[in-house]
């Protein structure tokens, strides 16, 4: 049976489809006749609307990252809590986010960084580019924390920014490989008590090991 002229659907909708398309198949694992299917919009539409297969790539990372990662980090730059607090609630979001079956598995971004196949130099370059900025608001959040006086004078700014961005893909690449609620909330935890923080914000207590920084 021949198939029926596309829906009629907004080019946010599309790229939203095409965003969870590449993300659960990859950009090598992922053709224009899925697109189109995905999205529910003919190929000359996609094209029109964004382009080529790259473009597209490339369009769907950076609504990837305006849409799940921008709230997130925004609160982040806010400081609203300590610095745990802060990085608790931060790596808390994307361990939520990591194990939403709503949603393909792990996390777009590190999806791409980590599969060889996801496209041309111009897409590592976007990929690498969206990484420096996760990267640069850790950084920039451990910032604020030293000058409120919550490190310690010895405190290693770039090393510890390094360690919590590896936290942050670890927790993707974790949740991808299928590790329960509790282990990963576990791994928060303990990655927390790694942080160059005062004695005052260094007691991490049983309930803070229970914390509900996940679903419930």
């Amino acid at each position: 049976m021949a198939r029926g002229r596309p829906r009629k659907v907004s080019t946010k909708d599309a790229l939203h489809s095409v965003m969870v398309a590449f993300w659960q198949n990859g950009y090598s694992g992922t053709s224009m006749s899925d697109l189109a299917e995905a999205s529910g919009m003919a190929k000359p539409g996609l094209y029109a609307a964004f382009g080529d297969k790259e473009a597209l790539f490339e369009k769907a990372l950076l609504h990837y990252f305006e849409t799940y990662g921008g709230p997130v980090f925004a609160r982040l730059n806010l400081a609203s809590k300590d610095v745990v607090s802060d990085f608790r609630d931060f790596l808390g979001a994307i361990a939520d986010l990591t194990l939403d079956r709503n949603t393909p598995a792990g996390c777009f971004l590190v999806n791409a960084l980590v599969d060889c196949t996801y496209g041309p130099e111009r897409h590592q370059e976007v990929v690498t580019g969206l990484r420096e900025s996760r990267f640069n608001a850790i950084r920039d959040r451990l910032l604020k924390a030293a000058d409120a006086g919550e490190l310690r004078d010895d405190a290693d700014i770039d090393r510890a920014a390094t360690f919590l961005d590896g936290q942050f893909s670890a927790i993707a690449l974790l949740g991808r490989s299928g590790i329960s609620e509790p282990e990963l909330k576990t791994f928060v935890e303990t990655g927390l008590q790694s942080l160059p923080v005062r004695d005052e914000l260094a007691g991490f207590s049983d309930s803070a090991l229970n914390s509900p920084i996940l679903r419930q």
